[in-house]
């Protein structure tokens, strides 16, 4: 089994289970610009089964746009389609989840900004 390291940020909030067992998260990192011009995007699908670090760490610290490293195994997961058909996709299973921008940090730099801009007033 190969262990994969991939930084990036997260796409959207992630989706975790209510009993905490599951979380999943798209991390997508900006890989240079196309021929266009424009820029191109590498996404994968991060899941991971701890329930402490989903609870603990994924629930209370990652939302959109925060910057996170994740070292885990590709595993293909096979699914149907909403369309009836079967499919695969590839899923990087976390091992490890280091976060470089939390979302408490975030949240109390935007509190902070929104008391400075109201003393300036």
């Amino acid at each position: 089994m190969q262990t994969m390291v991939f930084t990036g940020r997260l796409a959207a909030d992630p989706q975790i289970s209510e009993d905490f067992a599951k979380a999943v998260f798209r991390l997508i990192e900006k890989r240079g610009v196309d021929g266009n011009g424009k820029d191109r995007l590498v996404g994968v699908n991060c899941v991971s089964w701890s329930k402490g670090l989903n609870e603990k760490v994924i629930a209370r610290g990652l939302a959109q746009g925060c910057e996170a490293v994740v070292v885990g195994a590709f595993i293909d997961t096979a699914y149907t389609a909403r369309d009836g058909t079967e499919r695969t996709a590839k899923e990087l299973v976390i091992n490890r989840l280091t976060v470089l921008d939390w979302a408490e940090d975030r949240d109390a730099e935007t509190q902070d900004e929104g008391a400075s801009d109201r003393a300036a007033a």
